[in-house]
């Protein structure tokens, strides 16, 4: 669910976008590698920008600087209302400066009515929040959100929170992603006929972890010509400046080895664990 942005310049208009006016004087931008957001990198036709000081889902933006006849932007929805708030004013500057046309959700419009429309479009998210946070609560089940930094899941406490007053969402996903870890993508690994998932742990590093992975897309869409065996998940424990890891230990076996004090709920889906010092690291290695 979300709202699709066109601005399309007029025939004989020949500028470029500026970074500049996309952004005004809040927004900052970023890519995606591995499920994480780097924080001022521009890709090749695509980029996130986000607010940092209130820090939502990000909304995408489909350009590169020698553009000069179309720009696409997303914005994702639930949002907060302040990112609903910077899109429209980002949506507001680029078509004044190319006195262009308008596309929302591949109908014209015009600039002044769609901004008219901006109390109507935050009124319509707190309900999307309220009612993302109903179905959580009926299923049980955790939902995976599409945010700026990296994903974030949202489970029943967090549903409980944001169905109670639907502000609790913009500061939950602000807070989250204030947080300075590591977020930890699995590495797989071909054995024969065998695939498994790795996870490395290094030390003076906070991370965020799973506390149960999951295969993703990529792993259970693959069709090789010969039938793979997914043999579990693993983590490497490492001290910085080794060669050779430590030990190779079982996921669930490293996860129940954390004490419950250094292994905090960040999610649903996830905890942080401070950085351990090499001499925790170590001391870990020894219960394997």
């Amino acid at each position: 669910m979300g709202l699709d942005v066109q601005i399309k310049q007029r025939v004989f208009g020949n500028k470029t976008m500026p970074l500049e006016v996309i952004l005004g004087n809040i927004l900052h931008y970023g890519s995606y590698d591995n499920y994480q957001l780097m924080i001022g990198e521009l890709g090749e036709t695509e980029f996130i920008a986000y607010n940092p000081k209130c820090i939502g889902r990000g909304f995408s933006i489909i350009w590169n600087p020698k553009e000069n006849k179309e720009i696409t932007l997303r914005l994702p929805l639930p949002s907060t209302n302040q990112e609903i708030k910077d899109f429209y004013e980002a949506v507001e500057r680029m078509v004044k400066y190319w006195n262009g046309k308008l596309i929302v959700d591949n109908q014209p419009m015009n600039l002044s009515n769609f901004m008219a429309g901006l109390d109507t479009m935050m009124d319509s998210n707190s309900r999307i929040i309220k009612d993302l946070a109903r179905r959580v609560l009926d299923s049980g089940h955790s939902f995976l959100l599409a945010s700026a930094m990296w994903d974030l899941s949202i489970g029943v406490d967090e549903a409980k929170l944001f169905f109670s007053n639907s502000d609790n969402f913009t500061k939950w996903l602000h807070k989250r992603q204030l947080v300075d870890a590591n977020y930890k993508i699995p590495r797989f690994y071909k054995a024969d006929d065998s695939i498994f998932g790795l996870y490395l742990l290094f030390n003076d590093e906070p991370s965020l972890f799973p506390y149960h992975p999951v295969l993703p897309k990529e792993i259970t869409e693959y069709k090789p010509e010969k039938r793979m065996v997914f043999e579990g998940w693993k983590v490497w424990l490492i001290i910085k400046g080794e060669k050779t890891p430590l030990c190779e230990m079982d996921y669930d076996k490293f996860v129940t080895l954390l004490p419950d004090d250094i292994k905090l709920r960040y999610d649903a889906e996830r905890f942080y664990l401070r950085g351990l010092t090499e001499e925790e690291v170590r001391q870990l290695a020894t219960k394997n």
